[in-house]
């Protein structure tokens, strides 16, 4: 693969000249990054003067312009994401959320298939493939990316899924045009989320959806919490968006929002446990996952932002709009 060196501007500029693609043949060549991120704020071109907030595991800063939160220097992707990330790190024991995970799933699916036609589906950042699991199950054909070796290699070997260890930021050749790219908790990971939409956009069928979640940095809770809002807790955590800078740069990469919400989901005892911090917390999650007992409950704390993007119409004189 030669990459396509390009600025987050020119990356903007390709993305919005697309047009009308058949979902029957591969997309466009996609977005690569920089040999280097550029210093300071995406969205402002890094060329804007930015204030330091605090430190967690690395400098968190605000740009001065349009006040988008980042972790400088940011994580390294990859090299996180190992079994240690998965099972007693972030996560209690990401293998035991397999339940929770699925019982969020019908939801979003059945919103998506009263939006689009086809039934093509990517999932980025799709970690062990619990989730591709339950689309395939509803007749959904389904493909994943997956950057850790570990959690990409349980998806391929234990639930036979179609998930390549490969970031959307760089992603492999070939991959064919999909109605809907899915990415649950992700974008905050990325080092290039403007690179990664420009790729989404090429990868999406004209009439397609983009659909994910992330952390509001303008929740009621993360403004009581503070350096101490649990989002920050994750190490490999680089952004911390809002609705304002979501909507921002979903523009700039060529993207309309169809819907906003904050919605919960389900999620299991033992990561409640595990993220708690509270006395014995440790020791009952471990009694619990021991027990193989690992019920889930609903949760919303209002904190999580979920969005629901289509591309941008482009209209010509000659064609009208397409």
């Amino acid at each position: 693969m030669n990459p396509e060196r390009t600025t987050m501007k020119s990356a903007a500029a390709a993305a919005s000249e697309i047009g009308t693609q058949s979902n029957t043949r591969p997309a466009e060549r996609s977005v690569t990054p920089e040999s280097s991120p550029p210093a300071g704020c995406l969205l402002c071109e890094g060329l804007s003067e930015s204030r330091l907030l605090f430190h967690t595991s690395r400098p968190i800063f605000q740009c001065a312009v349009c006040a988008l939160v980042y972790a400088d220097p940011r994580s390294p992707a990859a090299d996180d994401y190992s079994e240690d990330y998965y099972r007693d790190g972030v996560y209690a024991d990401y293998l035991a959320d397999r339940d929770a995970i699925q019982r969020n799933a019908p939801r979003v699916l059945e919103e998506l298939e009263s939006m689009v036609k086809g039934r093509r589906l990517l999932d980025v950042g799709c970690a062990t493939g619990f989730f591709l699991e339950a689309a395939r199950a509803r007749g959904w054909e389904v493909r994943g990316l997956e950057t850790s070796e570990y959690a990409s290699d349980y998806a391929r070997r234990e639930l036979g899924l179609e998930v390549e260890t490969a970031s959307i930021v760089s992603p492999p050749e070939g991959l064919p045009l999909f109605d809907v790219v899915t990415l649950w908790d992700t974008i905050e990971h990325l080092d290039r989320p403007d690179i990664a939409l420009a790729n989404i956009r090429r990868l999406l069928a004209p009439d397609g959806v983009l659909v994910f979640s992330t952390g509001d940095y303008a929740s009621l809770l993360r403004r009581l919490a503070g350096k101490k809002w649990r989002l920050f807790a994750d190490p490999t955590h680089n952004f911390f968006f809002d609705e304002k800078t979501l909507r921002l740069m979903l523009t700039r990469a060529g993207f309309e929002v169809a819907r906003v919400t904050r919605r919960g989901k389900r999620v299991s005892l033992s990561l409640i446990l595990h993220q708690s911090g509270l006395p014995l917390s440790a020791r009952v999650k471990t009694w619990l996952l021991a027990k193989g007992w690992n019920p889930s409950v609903y949760v919303n704390l209002r904190d999580v932002v979920t969005i629901f993007a289509r591309p941008h119409s482009i209209t010509t004189p000659e064609e009208g709009p397409r």
